[in-house]
């Protein structure tokens, strides 16, 4: 009777107990999302398949992994103020995965060729699902939701089957049970040759087991076979290259992570580190703009963009990148820490209205800084604004008037600045007169320059001494060609003396260059005034004078022959007319009976 009641007792025990067993979910959780579409008409679309493919996966990988259905999923869009039927960016799916603790989630987008529909996929792993995928399909004919829907489902449940043996692989290797571990991959690789996640278990056990970092490097990259944006796989890459002090093939390892992750700032920065020690100032500059395309507020990434600019002379961006700071807050217009690098940029690439911009503001702040005063001075020169240039060129002046330099620049803007009008001393040809006033005015404005060039003539700085001696002869040039020659002979009579040759051997260089042209356009002024001259002689009948035209006609003709080459035409037609001069002065020396010369 007992034996009876005990085997009656097991048998209810052995009856009933399947009926206290709840059902287990599988613990991977997969969150199925709808695909971006190109045209919002096909949104639509795009749900009805996602729809289609989560219920199919659903029924397919039921003791595998957990899919989540659409009324949960339906249920947290709506706790974010989000309608059921969304499609979602991947910032969004993401943060949406993560809220629902899911291992992985897919994203992709629908492509519509004529009559058939394809999806290019992406299965993203967050929680060791070993899932993670990058692949494409299209539907079967005829193209439906329902057709592409399933296509998705099954291509997903191949990795879902696949998974379970990576995820074993991975369990193996934690217990040191590599043989088992590399068994259990190769199961998974039998189901999905290209499964991202066996591959890097079989690279993790490599690592473990010491082997070469080329054995590691190699299942890595067959990891990225399945997913070439796996963030995890060229990581892996990018680190054993650092390893081996392979530090450009890491950068590429890392900006195929990057790839995967471009929301990712803190790698972005950490590849952009490693460019700036290879000098790669360009490759990390566009880097950097797409970082800020995706995230413009970013400040780490504004702070270093600049400093790649400048540490790469990419003098458009330094200059780009301060305009911005400053639009940004208007008080860095008063930071010298700020001013002196654009001004310089600006400079560099000849940018006169930036330069002109933060010219201004460096005088506006700094009132009494003679350099901002000169670099003012530079930016209006540079915009062609010769007035203002001069005006703000004697500013700096004033504030240091010892600076050779400074009185240089007001010097070369006046003389540069002075321009004769052609066309109307030609309407004047009749008006003597008035011609000889017209070119006295322009003449004074050339004249204005001499008390700026002066300090520089006896500057213990040979460049300040060359760079007056230009100046003169763009000076004198200009009189010359204007027809004041009397107001020009004063400015060459000067410069040669200025650039007499030192020693016998000082017949090349700027200063001989200067000589030539100089002794050209001497005797080119002397021979209109030395006429005048002669005239004034006659009537005098003094020996003095008479030696005085004797010896410049000497000096005027030595000039020309010496400076012929700048222009041999002009210079044989005024030899001739002071040859002239030079047959008569026999005669007017033994007339006047001088005996001085």
């Amino acid at each position: 009777m007992r034996l009876v009641s005990l085997v009656a007792g097991l048998g209810w025990i052995a009856t009933a107990a399947p009926a206290q067993l709840p059902y287990q979910p599988p613990a991977t959780k997969v969150l199925v999302l709808p695909l971006t579409v190109k045209t919002p008409a096909d949104s639509v679309m795009s749900i009805a398949v996602m729809d289609a493919a989560r219920d199919k996966l659903g029924q397919m990988a039921r003791s595998r992994v957990q899919v989540i259905p659409k009324p949960k999923l339906c249920e947290a869009l709506k706790a974010s103020d989000y309608p059921c039927d969304v499609l979602l960016d991947e910032t969004q799916a993401n943060q949406l995965a993560r809220f629902l603790t899911v291992n992985a989630y897919t994203t992709g987008a629908l492509e519509r060729s004529g009559g058939t529909l394809a999806a290019r996929m992406r299965v993203r792993d967050i929680g060791s699902s070993g899932m993670a995928a990058l692949f494409s399909v299209s539907s079967a004919s005829p193209a439906t939701a329902a057709s592409l829907g399933e296509a998705i489902a099954q291509r997903v449940n191949i990795i879902t089957r696949a998974a379970e043996q990576a995820r074993e692989c991975t369990d193996q290797r934690q217990k040191s049970q590599f043989p088992k571990a590399l068994d259990a991959a190769r199961k998974a690789l039998a189901i999905e040759p290209n499964l991202t996640a066996a591959h890097l278990c079989i690279a993790t056990v490599y690592e473990a087991q010491h082997l070469p970092l080329d054995s590691m490097v190699a299942a890595a990259l067959r990891a990225t076979k399945g997913d070439s944006l796996n963030a995890t796989a060229w990581e892996t890459i990018g680190h054993a290259y650092q390893q081996k002090g392979d530090t450009l093939k890491a950068i590429d390892a890392f900006t195929h992570e990057l790839g995967g992750e471009p929301q990712n700032a803190q790698l972005r920065l950490g590849i952009v580190q490693l460019l700036l020690q290879q000098r790669q100032y360009e490759r990390a500059k566009t880097l950097l703009d797409e970082g800020l395309a995706h995230n413009p507020g970013d400040q780490r990434m504004i702070d270093t963009r600049l400093r790649v600019c400048i540490e790469g002379e990419l003098w458009r961006c330094v200059l780009d990148g301060f305009v911005a700071q400053v639009q940004a807050d208007p008080s860095k217009g008063s930071d010298t820490m700020v001013l002196k690098p654009a001004l310089g940029a600006a400079q560099q690439i000849s940018d006169t209205t930036q330069l002109l911009f933060f010219s201004h503001l460096a005088v506006k702040n700094f009132p009494k800084s003679a350099a901002f005063w000169k670099t003012l001075g530079s930016a209006y020169d540079l915009k062609g604004q010769k007035d203002s240039s001069v005006w703000a060129y004697k500013q700096s002046l004033k504030l240091d008037p010892t600076d050779v330099k400074g009185s240089l620049l007001v010097a070369r803007a006046l003389v540069d600045g002075a321009t004769y009008d052609t066309a109307q001393a030609n309407k004047l040809k009749a008006d003597t007169a008035g011609l000889r006033a017209f070119r006295n005015t322009f003449a004074d404005r050339v004249d204005s320059a001499k008390a700026y060039i002066t300090p520089a003539l006896t500057s213990p700085d040979s460049s300040d001494r060359l760079s007056a001696a230009v100046f003169m002869l763009t000076a004198g040039s200009k009189l010359a060609q204007a027809g004041a020659y009397d107001r020009a002979y004063p400015w060459l009579d000067q410069l040669l003396q200025l650039v007499t040759p030192r020693t016998p051997a000082d017949t090349v260089g700027p200063r001989q260059q200067i000589r030539v042209q100089a002794s050209f356009w001497y005797g080119v002024s002397s021979v209109g005034p030395l006429f005048a001259q002669y005239s004034a002689m006659v009537k005098s009948k003094n020996c003095g004078e008479a030696k005085s035209v004797n010896d410049w006609i000497g000096r005027a003709k030595g000039a020309l022959v010496f400076g012929a080459r700048v222009h041999p035409p002009t210079a044989n037609a005024m030899l001739q007319n002071l040859g002239k001069l030079e047959a008569i002065m026999p005669q007017v020396k033994k007339q006047f009976k001088c005996r001085n010369f």
